[in-house]
């Protein structure tokens, strides 16, 4: 996640050097900025690291009185300040369960540790979408799927007025196994979610990562959950041909792009998806954010191409299989018994002589 002035003008903004004190041989130094297996935050004790993001490190500890298991969220220090305070940090607990999906981590319980705060929430087994696609290419009915659930999710966040504003492959959490419901997918990572109608900490930054973000995000207009539906063909993009729509080495290149450049058409780098697919996810990037249709839409469009695909698995599945004659690894020994031919490369291209000569040497024998 990025942070970059809305209005791309290069600045600094300086604040007033704080009062230096005297350092006494009383006062305590400042704890390490990472933690190590051991440590303790509050009641829970540090196992090992998870991750580290741009605002956070999560590790993974486990409560010293229960022994429940948890991933602890911790801010990093030099994030907080007049602009960002603890305060801004939890709100992201709030807005976890003002959205109370399946799909939603769950944060349950909060603190400090040397002044820095953290969230406690459930441990997740599994990977990041990131690390799934790099073990592989995604099938397109693996991908509808994935992308029907963040559907479910991104739908009950806006139900209750909030829009999400960084999707991306490393906020997007498969799970092993599924959880209630059978969801696979967890979405990640809320701290930077707007809530439509409060007043926004993140107001006058590009808040989400560059590769996603909408180009209202950018002009820092005002945030609806048509930004969701933009950063959400972006992941599409990624997990059906590989790569996001837009590509550039510098930020401002790719600012220029989602501002002003049209996305490649999903027939160029596939030429077998589906028509309405490419269609819907064109729609999808529209630059107008008017024009997006809304998450509904989306999931109407997905259900019918995820059908589509299921029903030619059967079609072609109830063909009857076509007799395919095998070919030998090897000629058959000749009629005196002696042993066959090695099918060299330059042996290969003689079988049809070869056979035909055992042929000849077939009736030559009946005649002995």
């Amino acid at each position: 996640m990025v942070a970059l002035p809305a209005t791309l003008a290069p600045h600094i903004i300086a604040e007033p050097e704080p009062r230096r004190r005297r350092t006494t041989t009383r006062q305590r130094r400042a704890r390490p900025e990472t933690l190590t297996g051991g440590d303790k935050a509050g009641s829970w004790r540090v196992e090992n690291p998870l991750g580290r993001g741009g605002m956070a490190s999560v590790y993974a500890v486990t409560h010293t009185k229960f022994g429940k298991r948890a991933a602890l969220k911790l801010a990093h220090r030099e994030i907080l300040g007049k602009g960002f305070t603890p305060d801004t940090f939890l709100r992201e607990a709030r807005i976890v369960n003002l959205v109370n999906h399946a799909c939603v981590p769950d944060v349950f319980a909060t603190g400090t540790y040397d002044g820095r705060p953290y969230l406690v929430m459930e441990r997740l087994s599994g990977q990041t979408l990131g690390q799934r696609l790099d073990s592989g290419a995604m099938s397109h009915n693996e991908a509808i799927e994935i992308l029907m659930q963040l559907c479910e999710v991104l739908g009950a966040a806006h139900e209750a007025c909030v829009v999400h504003r960084d999707l991306k492959l490393d906020n997007v959490f498969l799970l092993d196994a599924p959880c209630a419901g059978g969801h696979r997918v967890k979405l990640l990572d809320w701290g930077v979610a707007h809530v439509i109608g409060e007043a926004d900490p993140m107001a006058g930054f590009i808040a989400g990562t560059l590769t996603y973000v909408a180009p209202e995000q950018i002009r820092a207009d005002g945030l609806t959950p048509a930004a969701d539906v933009y950063s959400l063909a972006v992941l599409a993009y990624q997990m059906l041909f590989g790569a996001p729509p837009f590509v550039a080495r510098e930020d401002l290149a790719l600012i220029r792009l989602h501002m002003n450049t049209s996305p490649p058409a999903p027939q160029t780098l596939c030429p077998d998806v589906n028509p309405e697919l490419a269609t819907l996810l064109l729609a999808m990037l529209a630059k107008d954010p008017v024009d997006r249709p809304a998450i509904p839409e989306v999931v109407r469009v997905l259900t019918k191409v995820r059908d589509g695909i299921a029903a030619a698995a059967a079609t072609a599945a109830a063909q009857p299989a076509r007799r395919v004659l095998a070919i030998p690894t090897a000629p058959p020994c000749d009629p005196f018994g002696r042993p066959a031919l090695r099918l060299t490369a330059k042996g290969k291209k003689l079988i049809g002589v070869s056979m035909g000569l055992l042929a000849a040497l077939s009736t030559l024998a009946g005649w002995m």
